[in-house]
């Protein structure tokens, strides 16, 4: 019994270090620049909107607008187009186009993903190819929180708290 008891403590102690993360994510901003997530981070935390289709890109858009609104200067938050199934020939329209209407102020956090779907899709919890996908990360890239969905007053009361908790 006290084996037990021990094994148990043990594996509460390691609990921590098994606390899950978002997956390697390279991509290109908007403004040009290579940007991999979590590594870019850089000590802060974080909301990542991902989108995984032309059709959840409002609600990314409503994600990060609510989100900037809520958590304040205390995060960064970034927007991810995962453009992995589209043909390669038309992904670079389709770049032009979310440049196009993205602010430049906004360039530098919204990413570009061409791999790794499958890994962000795990991560997510994916369910539903229309829906946005947002993750709170603390400034070691560890998930504390995810969510999918349009944005809602009461997902927003949820990520305000959540996000408490890392300040």
């Amino acid at each position: 019994m006290a084996s037990k008891i021990l094994l148990c403590n043990f594996f509460f102690l390691l609990a921590p270090a098994w606390s899950e993360q978002l997956p390697k994510t390279a991509g290109e901003s908007l403004a040009g620049q290579e940007v991999i997530l979590p590594d870019s981070l850089k000590g802060h935390n974080a909301v990542v909107i991902v989108g995984f289709s032309k059709s959840s890109q409002n609600g990314v858009k409503a994600w990060e607008t609510r989100a900037h609104k809520q958590l304040g200067d205390g995060f960064d938050v970034y927007q991810v187009a995962v453009l992995e199934d589209a043909p390669r020939f038309v992904r670079g329209m389709i770049t032009h186009a979310m440049k196009g209407s993205t602010p430049a102020a906004q360039q530098d956090h919204f990413l570009v993903v061409v791999k790794g779907e499958a890994e962000l899709k795990k991560a997510a919890a994916f369910s539903a190819a229309d829906d946005p996908y947002l993750f709170l990360l603390d400034s070691n890239g560890e998930i504390h929180w995810r969510t999918h969905g349009e944005v809602s007053d009461g997902a927003l009361k949820e990520l305000q708290a959540q996000a408490s908790s890392l300040k």
